[in-house]
């Protein structure tokens, strides 16, 4: 059962959504919480809703570019999975020792592939 009227907007938008459209807008929801969590300093648990929220995102990212049949290259493939390390430890020490300057890397990281994704980089 849906909240409220934002929550059954957004589950109709994502219900439209299809492909790089989809995975865009799910880095772009990280870039949100994550920015929430950087802005909010010292609010344990956005900080910990952002990284958890960035660190599932990044475990589907890994396991889908460790499917033998996945359509890129084997350098893009392997710069994403290296990034997708350094996401999984930036998540590790933020949410072990919270600091602006991981948060801000974590944000770029995945602005960037989320621009990508959405053509808008």
């Amino acid at each position: 059962m849906t909240k409220t009227g934002y929550d059954a907007y957004n589950q109709t938008h994502k219900n439209g959504l299809k492909g790089r459209a989809l995975e865009g807008e799910s880095f772009m929801k990280a870039v949100q919480l994550l920015r929430q969590a950087q802005e909010f300093d010292g609010n344990r648990r956005l900080l910990m809703e952002a990284l958890d929220y960035t660190r599932k995102l990044w475990t589907i990212v890994q396991a889908d570019l460790k499917e033998p049949d996945h359509h890129l290259n084997e350098d893009i493939r392997a710069n994403l999975l290296s990034l997708s390390l350094y996401v999984d430890r930036t998540c590790y020490e933020a949410a072990k020792k919270p600091h602006r300057q991981k948060l801000q890397g974590l944000i770029d990281v995945n602005y960037q592939i989320a621009s990508g994704l959405l053509g808008t980089g």
